[in-house]
């Protein structure tokens, strides 16, 4: 579940709340405890790790060989 940050705009006061795609938007403030003027803020930055394998450092390197055969392994034969 996603955490969205709410602000207050009668009281400027800040706050995270983790909640459902599918829940509506909170209307009720927690620091003056007054309804109206809430709204949720939009992020600006969000900031992920891709763990496991198969991403960026395992899947998708340049330097990867085929087949997993090492290239100090590998030998070259022509017939002639």
């Amino acid at each position: 579940m996603p955490i969205y940050e709410y602000k207050c705009d009668l009281c400027n006061c800040l706050w995270e709340e983790i909640e459902k795609f599918s829940d509506p938007a909170l209307t009720y403030c927690k620091g003056c405890e007054t309804e109206g003027g809430v709204h949720r803020l939009i992020p600006g930055q969000l900031n992920f790790i891709l763990k496991g394998d198969g991403w960026y450092k395992d899947g998708y390197s340049s330097s990867r060989t085929s087949e997993g055969v090492d290239p100090g392994e590998a030998q070259v034969t022509t017939d002639h």
